[in-house]
């Protein structure tokens, strides 16, 4: 049995989840990014793999039906999510209904994965985006169960995981709702334990923000203290993500890059708004939601006490968007970060013309703060 093209595959696990043989594990490629591989001396040959495999199978994309400017009314969320903090409220109205939730967090070894939660408890590790790929682990089947059982489900995550878990359940259920956040690409997972390791050694980092409270920084943390805390445009990490050097391969071709949709609703950072036209004034963060569907619909009605909404035209928030036009095209810089990866990930950065770009200005300010504290020592000796 063979499965998809390993340059196309998006690490979705649905064959893996699928497989009733536990014949298929996950590998990392040269490149450190995750694929599935058969064991020959388990596998029956089934098909079953091949059957919900979102890349060999054609999937059903909708057309956006409307589109939203939205905000939470929480306060504490408002203070800590990354965006308009949509996903959070969503979470909220699902629990309330004594309804599973689906969502991504770090683990131990800060590896992102999405996590099955019925508890309020877990949304602070939910929050903020995360620039890197997360792992689906067992959650399709553990979804599976749970809509069979009858519970409401709540299940958010990339495009590409969204429509592995549709042709994963290969039927269609009422209660559950599936949220798809607008994509900017994936990068392995390796790469941020990497950087990490390489900034703080063997410090004990319990979670990495991108978002959040401090916008737009790459920070560190050890439980609750701060350790580390960079401007996105002086941090290597962030600026080879969102230039499209570190992304999965098959991200460069992504079909979901589109303002056609596979999930309910499609939520985002809604770039290029004109806060003067909204009729409540609000000057914080907003994100554009598509309602791609009659049960994206229904979730955010029930959701209304948590979220604050007004309509806006599609095209809007498409202008802005790149990601809902086309995939992030190839970077210059990418060939040459390949080729010296095998020095390991932070080494292969700084050989780029973006990581020396960040390189020279990273020494400037080291030069300026000298300076600075010298005139101030000197004027106070």
């Amino acid at each position: 049995m063979n499965l998809c093209d390993k340059d196309k595959c998006t690490g979705c696990r649905a064959c893996l989840q699928a497989c009733p043989r536990n014949a298929i594990t996950m590998t990392l490629t040269s490149q450190f990014k995750t694929i599935p591989k058969i064991n020959s001396e388990i596998c029956v040959d089934c098909g079953l793999c091949n059957k919900v495999c979102p890349v060999l199978n054609e999937s059903r994309f909708e057309e956006p039906k409307q589109c939203l400017a939205s905000w939470t009314l929480e306060k504490e969320d408002k203070e800590k999510c990354a965006s308009g903090g949509i996903a959070t409220g969503l979470y909220r109205k699902v629990l309330q209904e004594n309804g599973v939730i689906y969502g991504c967090r770090y683990d131990k070894d800060l590896k992102p994965i999405i996590c099955r939660s019925e508890t309020e408890e877990d949304l602070e590790a939910f929050r903020s985006s995360k620039y890197v790929q997360s792992s689906t682990e067992n959650t399709y089947v553990e979804a599976r169960k749970d809509l069979e059982e009858g519970r409401m489900v709540l299940y958010v995550g990339t495009p590409c995981q969204i429509d592995g878990l549709k042709h994963f359940l290969r039927k269609e259920y009422d209660n559950l709702y599936l949220v798809d956040i607008i994509c900017h690409g994936t990068p392995p997972y390796r790469y941020l334990q990497d950087y990490v390791k390489a900034l703080k050694g063997k410090e004990n980092i319990t979670s990495v923000s991108f978002r959040g409270q401090n916008n737009y920084f790459f920070s560190l943390y050890s439980g609750d203290k701060t350790v580390f805390m960079r401007p996105s445009i002086h941090d290597y990490y962030y600026q080879s993500f969102l230039s499209g050097i570190i992304s999965r391969d098959n991200c460069y071709s992504c079909r979901y890059a589109r303002r056609q949709r596979v999930s309910d609703l499609s939520i985002g950072d809604f770039w290029g708004l004109d806060k003067s036209t909204l009729s409540v004034k609000y000057d914080g963060r907003i994100s554009s939601i598509f309602v791609n569907s009659s049960k994206g619909q229904k979730l955010l009605d029930m959701s209304k006490e948590f979220l604050h909404m007004e309509d806006r035209e599609i095209e809007e928030a498409v202008k802005y968007n790149e990601q809902l036009k086309a995939p992030m095209p190839v970077h210059k810089d990418r060939k040459v970060f390949l080729d010296n990866l095998d020095k390991g990930f932070y080494k292969a950065l700084l050989k780029t013309d973006t990581g020396k770009s960040i390189s020279k200005e990273l020494f400037k300010i080291k030069i300026k703060n000298i300076m600075k504290s010298t005139v101030i020592y000197k004027i106070f000796r």
